[in-house]
């Protein structure tokens, strides 16, 4: 028979009204006419070892009372025999009793009441609270290589829930993974080895932590500290690279792509640097007695291990090292300029090359394509006084430059062997009267005139300057080279430019060599 609308409008708002109250508000099960419990449900958090009870008051009295726990029978007052669980006693009022609780003891509890009115549950719950645990799966350490993903489990209990918290105890310092029970980490490179810990809080007693050691295997590194050898035939030879590797790396030595055929002359010698937890590193060397021509030219350091190989290039040469600019001793002039430098050759040198070139003003470092022929590179060949190395100085002084300018310099020496690399270059300034403008930024003094004559070797500029000049390069297209500047003169007599546009060029060079001169410093420091 179908309930009418009545009866389940009612049985609807009974529910409603029984969440509205809450959990904290009295549940009868069974019959109604048992009437109502005095006593509430509620959960009793405790921690080990104490005592709870959990309370079952009626308004009438009861027959009997028994209890359960997930549906399992602890009392029952019908049966005294019947034997009660240890730590449980219950009371004449129908309250369950359970002393010195333990984990074991969380659970859900029910309280069941026979009345002259029927029959009338309530439920209770306790929660024993008790310290973290945690522990680590896989318990092993783990061997990883470079690239791929870390996963690791950490299993925790208490009560409270715990909250887990990963940490790698390296140079990645925490794992961007906390309140998770699952790790997964991609190792990007062997900074990622190290101690793998996970730490379980819940606010009872001290945080519980648990570790594995991470070993990330990965592709031998190879550290070249002098790419360039220079030296001369019959002397000794030495090349070398330093490999950090795990596990431990094989090391071959190449010449011109083919492998290298030790003897007597030609030894191979490795040496352990470090032992580390985690990585090797050992200096391999290569020696070669009584150096002939044929030994010269690129040299590969192989390294390989069961995660990949690596190479690094090195060259035996006898070309020229690189030169360096140092401090003249002879004053320069508006129009003129001294170079002094010095180079290393093993071999006799045969000549150098002086490279020089006009800077605009207000763009220390033009692209390439875009500067008129005033500006471009230009060259002198400048014979070598034929004198015995290994260390070589010489000299040079430049006529006929333009007054107030910059300018940039770079030097190259050549043997039998070939050319030397670039030197870095050097910028200076010429000196002369540069007029001012009354109230413009560049008139800090009472003088209407500032003269110079300043050098400057800099450093080389950062990497990304697209076609920009930069040290140790020397442009090879964009400029004409044809210029005949062999007989020692500069570009002074050969810039063809009006009054009205050196009197323009005059005023702007004036506020670059102010600015310019606030900032540099001289060689004479160095």
């Amino acid at each position: 028979m179908a309930a009418s609308p009545v009866v389940v409008q009612l049985a609807v708002a009974f529910v409603v009204l029984q969440a509205a109250l809450g959990t904290n508000r009295q549940i009868v099960t069974g019959n109604p006419a048992a009437g109502s419990f005095l006593s509430v449900p509620t959960t009793v958090k405790r921690y080990e070892n104490d005592t709870v009870l959990l309370p079952c008051y009626h308004n009438a009295p009861y027959r009997y009372v028994r209890w359960s726990r997930d549906d399992l029978l602890l009392v029952d007052s019908r049966y005294p025999d019947l034997r009660t669980p240890p730590r449980m006693r219950l009371w004449p009022n129908g309250s369950l009793e359970v002393t010195e609780v333990q984990t074991d003891d969380t659970g859900d509890y029910t309280c069941e009441i026979m009345t002259d009115g029927g029959k009338a549950s309530q439920h209770h719950a306790i929660e024993v609270q008790f310290q973290a645990t945690a522990a680590i799966y896989p318990e092993d350490p783990i061997d990883i290589r470079v690239g791929q993903i870390l996963e690791a489990v950490c299993q925790v209990t208490g009560m409270p829930q715990p909250y887990v918290k990963w940490t790698m105890q390296n140079e990645n310092a925490t794992a961007p993974f906390e309140n998770e029970r699952k790790l997964n980490v991609l190792i990007e490179d062997r900074t990622f080895s190290g101690p793998l810990q996970c730490t379980a809080t819940n606010g009872v007693g001290e945080p519980a932590s648990a570790a594995v050691e991470v070993i990330v295997n990965f592709v031998p590194e190879i550290e070249v500290k002098s790419p360039t050898v220079h030296t001369r035939i019959g002397e000794t030879g030495l090349l070398e690279c330093l490999v950090t590797a795990h596990p431990a790396a094989s090391i071959h030595w190449f010449h011109h792509g083919l492998p290298v055929v030790y003897d007597r002359r030609i030894v191979k010698l490795d040496t352990l640097v470090t032992k580390h937890q985690y990585y090797t590193v050992q200096r391999h060397q290569l020696a070669i007695r009584s150096l002939r021509d044929a030994d010269l030219g690129q040299y590969e350091c192989k390294a390989g291990n069961r995660v990949g190989i690596a190479g690094a290039q090195l060259e035996l040469t006898g070309r020229p090292m690189v030169a360096s600019f140092k401090p003249a001793a002879e004053m320069s002039s508006p129009t003129r300029h001294n170079f002094i430098w010095q180079t290393e050759s093993h071999s006799p040198l045969i000549e150098y090359k002086l490279k020089f070139r006009r800077v605009p003003s207000g763009n220390v470092t033009p692209g390439r394509r875009t500067l008129p022929q005033q500006f471009a590179w230009k060259e002198l060949i400048i014979p070598s006084d034929g004198s015995y190395g290994p260390l070589h100085s010489s000299g040079y002084t430049l006529e006929g430059l333009q007054p107030t300018s910059v300018y940039e310099v770079i030097v190259l020496s050549r043997n039998r062997y070939g050319w030397s690399d670039p030197s870095n270059i050097l910028r200076f300034a010429t000196g002369g009267e540069v007029e001012i403008e009354p109230g413009s930024e560049a008139d800090t003094s009472s003088s209407s005139s500032v003269q110079t004559t300043e050098t400057l070797e800099y450093s080389e500029p950062g990497d990304g300057d697209g076609g920009l000049i930069t040290d140790n390069m020397i442009p090879t297209d964009g400029f004409d080279y044809s210029m005949g500047w062999g007989n020692g003169h500069s570009e002074g007599g050969a810039i063809g430019m009006s009054p009205v546009a050196v009197s323009c060029l005059g005023l702007s060079v004036a506020f670059a060599i102010v600015e310019f001169l606030v900032g540099i410093k001289h060689l004479g420091d160095l």
